[in-house]
């Protein structure tokens, strides 16, 4: 295999506010293990020569081409290239610079898209499952990772399978938005659906081909940005007003809805999530900034002050130099309400 890791961070995290600022996003930060989920990212499949993955591609903001750097930095790790943004653009962008940048020097290589803010207990169990769709993308096709559904979550999207390509790989028979609980719990029983990881598996002329298919705009407006780049403090910076001129969508939507060419490996085993919210990250009832007396089922860090709670349970209590978030552990989809309630307020000093 010849796999070509591309990383997607350019992502705000607004629901992990007030850790996850504009300035340093939740992938860059410490929130599962001992080095940040950029890192994670990178090492699950760095490193990795062997079995054919090379050096990492960084798509990211043009605020954190700094933070990549150093972050590859520590731990050993030297990327093919970082590439910045001039502004967000949403996945579909990503996914067509991805393509583009790759093609220029093997336009059959296999793309492998991650988002960098995803946390994947199994690494190993993870390039298994690269393993297992690369016949399947290699054949043209634009293979995404069908997450085994453990509970039926409402925050995710779900894949439906449809006729078998290769073994552990099918055709993706539909694309679900987030459901309401009794769907998800139909889907779970049905056995046909998937948490859609927002993972992607391709070449990268059968990207660029569906692209000029179905979001020719995109793909034309991307490709431009990348022949006009120019570098800038060691990375590559697409051009502002071609980028600004790509309409904004997400993969799904903008091709993988529409091609017939899109297919799913499932079920894939590998300790999967988002970290979409405070309610999917552990707590640090053991940290020095952290006292607990007769209090339960509560999610509590702090990166400076003290919290002290007593006699309470189930509760989000967040705290930083400037900030302090308390909720509900199942209100913790409403922190993005509050990122938007301090955008009218005029806190940007906040975000």
């Amino acid at each position: 295999m010849k796999i070509q890791p591309v990383i997607m961070s350019g992502g705000s995290g607004t629901r992990l506010w007030p850790m996850s600022r504009k300035a340093l996003p939740k992938q860059f930060l410490k929130l599962v293990t001992d080095r940040t989920m950029f890192q994670d990212t990178a090492l699950r499949v760095c490193g990795k020569q062997d079995e054919g993955y090379r050096d990492p591609v960084v798509i990211c903001g043009a605020g954190h081409g700094a933070i990549v750097a150093e972050q590859l930095a520590e731990i050993a790790i030297q990327p093919a290239e970082i590439i910045l943004e001039p502004c967000p653009r949403n996945t579909a962008a990503v996914a067509a610079i991805a393509a583009a940048w790759v093609a220029r020097g093997d336009e059959d290589a296999l793309i492998l898209l991650m988002p960098a803010d995803h946390h994947i207990a199994d690494d190993g169990g993870f390039r298994s499952a690269v393993t297992l769709g690369a016949k399947a993308a290699e054949a043209g096709n634009i293979v995404t990772f069908g997450i085994a559904a453990q509970t039926p979550h409402t925050g995710y999207g779900y894949i439906e399978t449809g006729e078998q390509l290769f073994p552990s790989v099918y055709k993706a028979a539909a694309f679900k938005e987030k459901p309401d609980r009794e769907t998800a719990e139909r889907y779970i029983k049905d056995g046909r659906h998937y948490w859609n990881a927002g993972i992607f598996l391709y070449k990268a002329s059968a990207m660029l081909d569906e692209m000029a298919r179905y979001a020719p705009e995109i793909k034309a407006a991307a490709v431009n940005a990348l022949e006009k780049s120019a570098l800038s403090g060691g990375a590559l910076r697409l051009d502002e007003a071609a980028f600004s001129a790509c309409p904004s969508d997400s993969i799904d939507y903008a091709v993988m809805e529409k091609t017939d060419k899109a297919a799913i490996i499932a079920p894939v085993n590998v300790g999967w999530t988002d970290i979409g919210s405070w309610s999917e990250v552990a707590s640090e009832d053991n940290s020095d900034n952290v006292i607990c007396v007769n209090a339960a089922n509560n999610i509590i860090r702090s990166d400076g002050p003290l919290i002290a709670a007593a006699g309470v349970e189930d509760l989000i209590i967040v705290a930083t130099g400037d900030a302090v978030l308390v909720a509900r552990r199942d209100n913790a989809q409403d922190v993005r309400a509050i990122v938007e309630e301090l955008k009218k307020r005029g806190l940007q000093h906040l975000l």
